[in-house]
């Protein structure tokens, strides 16, 4: 398992996915019973006992005008389009809750205290619900896209890269302890960026004597962490490895 990298992105405001990024419109409650009305229910279709009364042929052939792929004997009724096809169905829909609940169906005064009610990770912002042709549209219209205009986050590389132990042999200490910051999570500051470019710079000089092999293994991260770092500097953020 490799080791990635990236920008304080959220910190700026020229970063064009930092609305979306910021603005929850979902949380998950392990006990949402303060806002029970609000949360969303499932429509679930009941497959084993559609055919039981439809029959297999019916159903068989409407999985294959919907193009379909069900797994298991349920189907959500949300993903069948046709209308005809849900009044079909509709004898055999079952109503699940969730612990689910869409910010927006929350009165405005109790938002803020459903988001903070819901753990970090239990949270789907507008940019999670974004397809991700528009994600990567997004990223390459931002200038704070620094790895080759794909994104903010890169990949350092493989677990076994020789970077932290060249730059250990050549007493480059930000880079010769990458792992251990990736393991603590620790926010690097501009100032870390300056230091990170000196290091990139003297493992560009040192590295020849290394050979070949080595050269060409370190080329690609040596770039992202050149450009990464400039994009820190630029627009005065902070980064780290992950």
């Amino acid at each position: 398992m490799g080791l990635n990298m990236a920008i304080t992105e959220l910190d700026s405001d020229k970063a064009l996915c930092k609305g979306k990024k910021l603005s929850t419109v979902k949380v998950f409650l392990e006990d949402p019973s303060r806002w029970e009305k609000h949360v969303e229910v499932d429509r679930i279709v009941d497959l084993k006992k559609a055919t039981e009364n439809l029959g297999q042929e019916k159903i068989d052939a409407f999985l294959k005008k919907s193009r379909l792929k069900v797994e298991g004997d349920e189907l959500f009724l949300e993903k069948v389009k046709d209308e005809s096809d849900r009044k079909m169905f509709q004898p055999f829909v079952k109503e699940v809750k969730t612990k689910w609940i869409l910010v927006e169906k929350v009165p405005s005064a109790e938002r803020k205290d459903l988001v903070s009610a819901a753990k970090k990770e239990n949270t789907v912002t507008e940019w999670d619900m974004l397809e991700f042709e528009e994600m990567y549209a997004t990223c390459a219209k931002c200038g704070m896209s620094w790895d080759n205009k794909k994104g903010c986050v890169g990949n350092f590389g493989p677990s076994g890269s020789p970077v932290p132990e060249l730059a250990k042999k050549y007493g480059l200490k930000l880079l010769a302890g990458v792992n251990e910051l990736a393991e603590s999570k620790k926010i690097m500051s501009r100032n870390d960026a300056d230091e990170l470019l000196r290091e990139v710079k003297v493992l560009r000089e040192k590295s020849p004597a290394e050979g070949k092999m080595i050269v060409r293994r370190i080329e690609g991260t040596l770039n992202r962490l050149e450009s990464m770092a400039n994009c820190a500097k630029d627009f005065k953020v902070g980064f780290y490895f992950f």
